[in-house]
């Protein structure tokens, strides 16, 4: 008995210490970045206690994405998909731990980890993995996801995993250049920098030319490991001048402020006349302090063979 009231108790203050933890931290955010984390974690308490669908239905905008494979509308997706009802074969929750907002406000981005539990009698083992949310503010000002795409397992995940680590905010860019054009322009700009890439391969090869779009501290993001730096993109890029990458852009947003963005889209990996793989993929674009559009975010996912 005495050892069980330990236990509680040693629980409830892991769980006090942490929350302590996290909302010090998120002291430290602005208050509308505060504000989309809360979103963020609403939306998971939320899937916890009423489902996929649901919550899918619930928080995402009226045109927002996910892929399944490829890019779909949400709303049309889940709508088509039976009720859930409980006990739910499983549980899906996740955690903010990265993530930035446009100065205007209307546009953010959050990533972490995610935890699906099977429970069927089956008892499967926890999988893991890393989501990547793209969130924009509605006209009644309220937060809805525009984009979501996650990264498959990580085969090494341990017990912190969701729980218990700051969120860290990603430094935004201070720019003090005049921008010409519109979000509009912007977008195609982007859309162009990422249908020209494999222009630029001929000498330098993929993993160069890619790696010439990338801030200096991007997080990259690839099914099997924990998002890390550049580094990252040559686990799965080989290296060579016959290695080429074409990606194509589907669709995307740009904030008012013209300094966050996304773009998503397909892509083709080849070696020679051999493709190595195809996919999805999205990016999040910052500008830097010149002013340049640079990706702070990537995330290639391998389509899965039938």
């Amino acid at each position: 008995m005495r050892k069980t009231v330990r236990k509680l108790i040693s629980l409830a203050l892991t769980i006090l210490f942490s929350a302590t933890a996290l909302c010090s931290q998120d002291a430290r955010l602005s208050t509308v970045q505060r504000e989309l984390v809360e979103t963020e974690r609403a939306f998971a308490r939320f899937c916890v206690e009423n489902g996929v669908r649901a919550a899918w239905l619930e928080y995402f905008a009226d045109d927002g994405i996910i892929f399944q494979p490829g890019p779909v509308n949400s709303k049309d997706f889940y709508h088509k998909r039976p009720t859930q009802t409980k006990p739910f074969r499983g549980t899906l929750n996740w955690e903010p731990r990265w993530g930035g907002i446009s100065s205007a406000g209307d546009l953010g981005y959050n990533i972490g980890p995610w935890t699906y539990t099977d429970n069927t009698s089956a008892k499967e083992p926890d999988a893991h993995g890393y989501f990547m949310s793209v969130w924009r503010k509605q006209p009644d000002g309220k937060w809805k996801v525009a984009l979501d795409f996650g990264s498959g397992p990580v085969t090494s995940a341990t017990s912190d995993h969701i729980f218990g680590k700051p969120f860290q905010p990603v430094a935004s860019y201070e720019s003090k250049v005049s921008l010409d054009g519109s979000t509009e322009s912007d977008l195609e700009k982007l859309e162009h920098l990422e249908k020209t890439l494999t222009d630029g391969q001929g000498n330098a090869g993929a993993v160069a030319s890619y790696l010439t779009l990338f801030a200096g501290r991007p997080i990259v993001m690839r099914a099997g490991v924990v998002p890390l730096g550049r580094e990252v993109v040559l686990t799965y890029l080989p290296k060579g001048r016959n290695v080429s990458l074409a990606l194509t852009p589907v669709g995307g947003g740009v904030a008012a402020s013209r300094d966050l963005a996304y773009t998503y889209g397909n892509y083709q990996l080849q070696q020679g006349a051999q493709m190595k793989e195809k996919g999805n993929y999205a990016h999040i674009w910052k500008r830097d302090s010149k002013g340049e559009w640079k990706i702070v975010v990537s995330n290639l996912e391998q389509e899965k063979a039938n």
